[in-house]
């Protein structure tokens, strides 16, 4: 697994402590949504700082993609993941700017790290299993990849618990008592992606 922090979850991670912290991100919420839900064209062009120049993309059976033709390809995640990576710079500067850093009595940033990271990698995996036709609702991308993956009932119920943690974290109402509790039943569910190959990217 590569042990290199992305900007996704940085920024991300910044985000959900944010949320979490009571603070209204009204002035980002267009933004952070794009971001949240996987849509990185929708999220590239509010912040109209353009795509870095020097990706390359050979695709087979086409050759080179170049490079202003590249958001108008399919079930590439990752490849839209990395052409945001100038917006979510970006991003994260203004949101810095605004709210500045952020202590939380609960959860360490890498917490709030692997808590973007699960909602990204899920996505991403479903994107490149299904097509691509618009947002769609997190306990519903766990529900159809992991019986898709064959992925035991009570396995599935376990990674919906994590789901309803980071759901918890994003102000929603809370099913665990505390912290502590969601976050080890969190973990729980991060070591069942594991089993499968469904890994976190940092």
């Amino acid at each position: 697994m590569n042990t290199e922090k992305l900007i996704y979850d940085k920024v991300v991670g910044y985000m959900l402590k944010i949320i979490k912290s009571g603070i209204k991100i009204n002035k980002f919420k267009n933004k952070f949504n794009a971001i949240k839900h996987g849509d990185y064209v929708c999220f590239i062009e509010l912040l109209k700082v353009g795509i870095p120049e020097d990706i390359v993309v050979n695709k087979i059976g086409e050759g080179i993609i170049p490079t202003e033709k590249q958001l108008e390809q399919k079930n590439v995640d990752f490849l839209f993941l990395l052409l945001a990576s100038k917006s979510l710079l970006e991003f994260y500067k203004e949101c810095y700017l605004e709210y500045g850093e952020i202590i939380d009595k609960d959860l360490s940033d890498k917490d709030f790290e692997n808590l973007a990271n699960f909602e990204m990698v899920l996505r991403m995996f479903y994107n490149n299993t299904f097509e691509y036709n618009g947002r769609i609702n997190l306990i519903d991308i766990i529900e159809k990849y992991m019986n898709h993956q064959g992925i035991s009932k009570p396995e599935i119920e376990k990674i919906q618990i994590g789901r309803t943690f980071l759901n918890m974290v994003k102000g929603h109402k809370a099913n665990f008592e505390n912290y502590n509790q969601g976050l080890i039943a969190f973990n729980e569910s991060l070591k069942i992606l594991g089993k499968y190959k469904i890994e976190l990217l940092s």
